[in-house]
């Protein structure tokens, strides 16, 4: 069991100097005189194209139907404990 922590810290630090010194997946910046008008950058378009769809608001609706969708979810899971405790015989 020692023997699998000691390799796992030198390997974690490795990989940690080994990711630092590797170089960046973006390009360095351009020039001042070759920048083109009206065109997005290949970086910017790509972070545009992954930012998360804004947020909305629940209504009350669908709110209870998860928590009764949950609710029938836990129960299940607290009466499977409850069983398991009286099965095993140590409470």
């Amino acid at each position: 069991m020692s023997r699998s922590n000691a390799v796992i810290l030198p390997s974690a630090l490795l990989a940690l100097v080994l990711f630092t010194l590797s170089p960046s997946f973006v390009a360095p910046p351009r020039a001042a005189g070759n920048v083109a008008t009206g065109v997005v950058p290949a970086g910017v378009a790509a972070a545009l194209s992954a930012a998360p769809a804004p947020a909305h608001a629940f209504s009350e609706t669908e709110l209870n139907q998860f928590g009764l969708v949950f609710a029938i979810f836990f129960l299940g899971f607290f009466i499977a404990g409850l069983v398991r405790m009286f099965t095993v015989g140590k409470l």
